[in-house]
């Protein structure tokens, strides 16, 4: 057992105690179907991160909501009948950061397994999204992706780039939100401190400025099984687009509006990379290049979904839009009746433009 997992068997062990306490309310209240999904957490890795949609089933679905039962890892299951569907809400991938956690659920996706329960984002499956060889996946669908090479020899990579030109940069492989090091220079190369990262890769730079007006663009098209929406635009003056540094203004507003209203005219090559992948349920991230091109920079298996702040209203149709996507997959893997509430939940132009006229 390593520190890190070590770490988190403990951590959990002492939040897992008042997690326990308000599954239990929450189960006792809500989980009544007859027919449910088990919804696996960790207690002490973002158990709460799609409280969101519980909420929102509360306020909109409630009939819905009383198919979802809250469990955490380990889930040893006594009474399997009730069960139609297995949801684990883990920080992909589970082994990077708690080996424990990986065997747990292996073993409770055997158990599902041996008793023909479907599982939504197996948790072998989601090292499959790691920026390498995610990459490699998604371009194998046809699909432009930045080069990429993981770092297994600093001093190889320090003399070769992995191939790559410069600009580059490094960035995790296996994580959402680390550190990212762009290197312009040689004189930069032998400089870049690798002992930040746990598992570096090396990535092309590829310059997607506008033309127009200079910004970078980043766009999430998000994929529920077969179906998926537009989820948000960020333009920033930043090459590396996050959601904080986003730019904003009524002309930017429109035009992610005019984004979000409309099918993603990448859609149909986006769920080939979701096949490619191997997962249910996963938001990529992409931009254009100068001549136009599209150019996926990763795939998310547990990507954030939130409806952020209230100058950003106008967004918040399109979370609904797409936590009904979520619920229609589940519903749809566990052969399940979709609700005619729930298909309407799916369209929302209208709204969206009545938002904007406001």
């Amino acid at each position: 057992m390593d520190a890190r997992d070590w770490w988190y068997r403990m951590a959990g062990a002492v939040a897992g105690v008042p997690l326990a306490w308000r599954d239990a309310e929450r189960n006792q209240r809500w989980s009544t179907a007859d027919r449910r999904f088990l919804v696996i957490r960790h207690p002490r890795k973002k158990p709460n991160f799609y409280d969101v949609l519980l909420n929102w089933l509360e306020e909109r679905h409630p009939d819905l909501r009383t198919r979802f039962e809250l469990q955490r890892l380990p889930c040893h299951v006594r009474d399997w009948h009730s069960y139609v569907l297995c949801i684990p809400w883990l920080q992909d991938p589970v082994q990077a950061w708690s080996p424990t956690a990986y065997a747990q659920a292996n073993r409770l996706a055997a158990d599902c397994d041996a008793r023909a329960i479907p599982i939504i984002n197996r948790v072998d499956r989601l090292a499959a999204a790691g920026k390498a060889a995610g990459a490699a996946l998604i371009a194998s669908a046809g699909i432009r992706t930045a080069r990429m090479a993981r770092i297994t020899d600093p001093a190889l990579f320090r003399e070769t780039r992995c191939g790559l030109d410069l600009p580059l940069f490094v960035r995790e492989d296996w994580r959402h939100c680390g550190p990212v090091i762009r290197v312009d220079s040689e004189a930069e190369m032998s400089r870049v401190p690798l002992s930040q990262f746990r598992r570096p890769v090396a990535v092309e730079y590829i310059d997607v400025r506008s033309p127009s007006d200079g910004l970078f663009r980043k766009y999430r098209y998000l994929a529920a099984g077969e179906i998926g929406f537009p989820l948000s635009m960020h333009p920033s003056k930043h090459w590396f687009v996050k959601g904080s540094d986003t730019e904003f203004s009524a002309s930017l507003r429109d035009e992610e509006l005019d984004f979000l209203v409309q099918p993603d005219p990448n859609g149909a090559r986006l769920q080939a990379a979701r096949r490619a992948l191997g997962l249910d349920f996963v938001a990529f991230d992409y931009s254009y290049d100068r001549n136009g091109q599209l150019i996926v920079w990763e795939a998310n298996p547990f990507p954030a979904i939130h409806f952020g702040s209230e100058h950003r209203r106008y967004r918040w149709p399109a979370v609904s839009r797409v936590l009904a996507a979520m619920t229609r997959l589940y519903l749809n893997r566990a052969r399940l009746p979709i609700p005619i509430a729930l298909a309407d939940s799916l369209h929302w132009e209208a709204d969206a433009v009545k938002t904007r006229a406001a």
